[in-house]
């Protein structure tokens, strides 16, 4: 049996890189042929661990900047006595830190270690990315790394981020959602689901949303998310906005949502857009990273400038006033997520990289 560690910060709902170790989680959970353990420092979907009981969770304090420095002596010598004890073979990290430390431990207990990327980092280039192999979410973060990081191409292994496909959805919460908001059955929903912050283009989001309102007036903007930062509360009280707190199943408001918007400034693979497109949704999208490696502009979602609200206003207006031609996109978006973001497609990649680093020692 292979031992295996995730290590990851901020384990929260509205994060894709939590949503990705949770998958890992899932699948790797109930294999017989492997044992998984987790350490993080916490977040609010911890309780998701519950149904997990073959799951080995092990909170330790780190941080995601420089308070790191402080946590360092600490975090180093209850890490290296957990893969001691528990004769952890590989250690998959999902943030410099903890991979900075995994390293340094590889190299006295001889394990494996991993990391995955899952944005346009900077800075601390001397000690980042050491780890055997390195998990990319896009071709865009590929290059970064390459370019940024003098990382040699061989040692990157590019995986689209996994998606299950939709099997049941409690169609009953999205009526009483609109129920609950006094939401029209002529209403129209747009959708933004994720941090709650700049580079997600949040305040791009909201200018564009004041236009909307202007020309559109049975329009509903809804808000699902974690705030980043205190200032952008003011955007959650704004008319026709309506805010939902990150939580476990938001299925039921993609389903009776009518586009789905993240006009990200950076993001390297956001699982919204793959979200919208299991549910065969309309995506309007950031130019930037991975979005815009994966959307074809005009094809399966739109493509906006993270800096240019009125252009996003005018694509939604636009969309809002031709649904076939945001159904196709949908549809569309549906077929390439399937294609390339298949969920056993990519564990079964995943296990065959575990299994040669381990049986390598």
């Amino acid at each position: 049996m292979i031992k295996i560690l995730h290590i990851t910060p901020d384990f929260n709902y509205s994060c894709g890189r939590s949503k990705l170790v949770y998958l890992y989680f899932k699948y790797f959970g109930n294999h017989p042929d492997y044992e998984i353990h987790f350490i993080s420092n916490g977040g609010d979907s911890l309780d998701r661990l519950n149904d997990k009981a073959s799951l080995k969770f092990q909170r330790l304090e780190f941080s995601t900047g420089y308070k790191n420095l402080f946590y360092y002596r600490n975090f180093y010598t209850k890490l290296k006595k957990y893969i001691r004890n528990n004769k952890i073979d590989l250690v998959h990290t999902h943030h410099r830190f903890p991979e900075m430390v995994a390293v340094k431990i590889e190299k006295k207990l001889k394990i494996k270690t991993v990391i995955s990327t899952h944005g346009f980092t900077r800075g601390f280039k001397n000690i980042s990315f050491q780890s055997d192999k390195i998990f990319s979410v896009s071709n865009s973060i590929n290059r970064y790394l390459m370019n940024n990081f003098n990382i040699k191409k061989d040692k990157i292994i590019s995986l689209y981020n996994p998606i299950e496909n939709v099997t049941q959805i409690d169609f009953r919460l999205g009526e009483q959602f609109k129920s609950e908001n006094d939401i029209s059955s002529d209403m129209k929903l747009l959708l933004f689901v994720g941090r709650i912050s700049k580079d997600k283009g949040i305040d791009t989001l909201i200018k564009s949303f004041t236009s909307v309102k202007e020309k559109i007036e049975n329009v509903f903007l809804v808000i699902n998310g974690q705030l980043e930062k205190k200032k952008y509360r003011q955007y959650l009280d704004e008319d026709k906005i309506i805010y939902v707190p990150p939580q476990n199943d938001i299925s039921h408001l993609y389903y009776i949502a009518d586009i789905v918007i993240l006009p990200s400034r950076t993001d390297s693979f956001p699982y919204v857009m793959l979200e919208a497109g299991t549910f065969k949704k309309t995506f309007i999208g950031g130019n930037t990273g991975g979005i815009a490696e994966f959307i074809d502009d005009g094809g399966n979602g739109l493509l906006v400038d993270p800096e240019n609200s009125e252009q996003l206003a005018e694509k939604i207006i636009y969309l809002l006033n031709n649904p076939d031609v945001g159904k196709k996109f949908g549809e569309n978006l549906h077929r390439k997520v399937n294609e390339l973001c298949d969920y056993y497609s990519y564990f079964n990649q995943v296990e065959k990289i575990y299994n040669k680093l381990v049986e390598a020692e």
